[in-house]
């Protein structure tokens, strides 16, 4: 909270910023919020969809609006309706501590009787889509001669969706001694040229990799025939346990066509597209935000401005034509600092794209390797396991259990697991018994290629690329070397090129990840093994496992050289 107390900001936002448990500012708000404080000035700012650019803008508007008059002092512009919502949401958090200060939110799809009666009730923010506020104009409903700063957000994607007439329209509107601040992700020719004509001398300000990708999404692509991309979804769903993503589509009719797939395949998704009412987007949206959908089927323009915590995976199913696109589809995860994987499912004309979109958004994209069944299942199986190990036994389950004790007494645990399992994964099993195989491309030919265990995990709080990145690190190899990586939650299974199985195996003897020691095994293709209690294997394998000599590190620690400690990334 330090932090933020330095950047200038007044004590009753301070206040609010220590109520929604910020802790410190992101590059953008700290390179924004001083400049935007300071004085009369105009501002151009490029910061990533995620970075916390809604902070940037609203937290110095609320502080320079805390004593206005009641009049609009500041007007913020923004592409759609739910990006509108959720920057009044955090505009009315930004001013809770600051009087009287009233933001209301217009956009299409409302009762604009409700809303007009909203403003004339006395605003001080007004948050807009350029096709309201134009039509609130031309009504003679609002006024905004007196307004002093005029915020654009996403200013290249309100010009992407065409409303360069209306942001000329609006902008004519208001006093020519305003500041205006403008928020951009990338600065196409449109935006500058509205910088240009209605700007002064403008600051420029660029967050930390501004028109980049974010640092923390792992971008991943897999080729694969139009006709499969419904099995090769559902198979990057089943492989992961904890997912909880968003599916992007070209269309309006495929993102109902996948939604409809999935919700009758038994799965928690819903889709949001432009044929929906404001109330039923808004009813999906909280049905998401709250975790009773795992997954949300939208298209480009409809999931403007979803900001939802934790997201895990973005899906492009049909890839954006624009790089643009792809950043802000890309930004949906990995919000906040957190990490995030994005997986582009191509057909084979879309591979020319990728060289494209990895030098516009200055990002590499990696193979991803479609999960085999067997390893889909198995993972399914350890995370119930992983589950049955936390729960604690009701009472009264306990009370009810106790006369069966003798019966159970008699009752081999594995037998008794097994059995549980078969019946909760049987539908599974049967589907991938009875499924055809998926045309890969780009798996590495499996004659190439060997699979290790990894006995690192989702519960050692290491990521897909982090775990990618510690034994590239480790064992000194090529990033290709490694075609793919399924994680689980306490170890993982990853394929790896012949030629560097003996690098990694030899590395990993004496190494430590954390306070882990690492155990890498190489398991043969069609072995049918148990894990064991010590988290190898029992069975055919190849075991590698020397505890002698081994040196424990703190979190973090990296080797320097050959003889020294084993390198440690984290």
């Amino acid at each position: 909270m330090e932090a933020f107390h330095k950047l200038g900001l007044p004590a009753e936002v301070i206040s609010a910023i220590d109520k929604m448990g910020f802790t410190a500012p992101t590059s953008i708000q700290e390179k924004a919020i001083p400049t935007l404080l300071a004085g009369e000035t105009d501002v151009v700012a490029l910061a990533q969809t995620g970075t916390g650019k809604t902070a940037a803008f609203g937290l110095p508007l609320v502080s320079r609006m805390q004593h206005l008059p009641n009049h609009i002092g500041g007007l913020i512009l923004c592409p759609t309706r739910e990006l509108c919502l959720q920057i009044t949401r955090d505009i009315q958090q930004f001013s809770a501590f600051s009087g009287k200060l009233n933001v209301v939110s217009v956009y299409g799809g409302a009762n604009i009787v409700q809303q007009i009666k909203d403003i004339k009730r006395g605003a001080h923010i007004v948050v807009a889509t350029p096709g309201r506020m134009v039509d609130l104009i031309n009504r003679g409903a609002i006024r905004l001669d007196e307004v002093e700063v005029v915020v654009l957000d996403e200013a290249d994607e309100m010009l992407n969706m065409g409303f360069k007439d209306e942001l000329d329209a609006i902008l004519e509107t208001t006093p020519a001694d305003k500041n205006t601040w403008l928020f951009s992700a990338t600065m196409p020719a449109e935006v500058s040229r509205i910088a240009k004509r209605y700007m002064k001398s403008p600051i420029e300000i660029a967050g930390a990799n501004a028109g980049t990708s974010n640092a923390n999404i792992e971008h991943t692509y897999a080729v694969v025939r139009n006709d499969e991309k419904f099995r090769v979804l559902r198979r990057i769903i089943d492989a992961t346990p904890d997912f909880f993503g968003i599916v992007f589509t070209r269309t309006r009719r495929d993102a109902k066509e996948v939604a409809e797939k999935l919700i009758k395949d038994g799965y928690r998704a819903d889709a949001i597209h432009g044929d929906l009412s404001q109330a039923q987007r808004e009813m999906v949206m909280q049905r998401y935000r709250n975790r009773n959908l795992q997954l949300l089927i939208a298209t480009d323009v409809a999931a403007r401005g979803i900001d939802v915590s934790d997201v895990t995976h973005v899906i492009h199913y049909h890839l954006p034509d624009e790089p643009e696109n792809y950043t802000h589809r890309s930004g949906r995860t990995a919000r906040a600092g957190k990490s995030g994987i994005s997986i582009a499912l191509l057909t084979t004309r879309d591979k020319s794209k990728i060289k494209m979109f990895e030098k516009s958004a200055g990002m590499q994209w990696l193979p991803y390797s479609i999960p085999e069944p067997g390893d889909i299942i198995a993972a399914k199986m350890q995370d119930k396991i992983s589950q049955l190990r936390e729960i604690e036994v009701h009472p009264e389950i306990e009370k009810l259990l106790k006369p069966m004790r003798d019966e159970l007494s008699t009752w081999d645990a594995f037998d008794l697991i097994s059995r549980m399992l078969s019946t909760e994964f049987r539908g599974m099993v049967s589907y991938y018994k009875n499924e055809s195989s998926i045309t890969n491309e780009t798996r590495k030919p499996a004659g190439n290629a060997s699979k290790l265990f990894v006995n690192l995990g989702t519960y050692d709080r290491i990521s897909e690329q982090e775990l990618r990145t510690f034994l590239i690190e480790m064992a000194h190899i090529n990033p290709d070397d490694i075609a793919f990586v399924l994680m689980r939650k306490s170890y993982s299974f990853v394929e790896v090129k012949k030629a560097a199985v003996s690098k990694l195996v030899k590395s990993s003897v004496g190494a430590y990840y954390g306070d882990r020691s690492v155990i890498i095994e190489e398991r043969e293709e069609n072995e049918n093994s148990q894990r064991s209690d010590r988290g190898g294997f029992d069975g055919k394998r190849k075991k590698f496992d020397n505890k002698k000599g081994r040196d424990k590190f703190p979190r973090g620690a990296k080797s320097s050289g050959a003889g020294k400690r084993k390198r440690v990334v984290r």
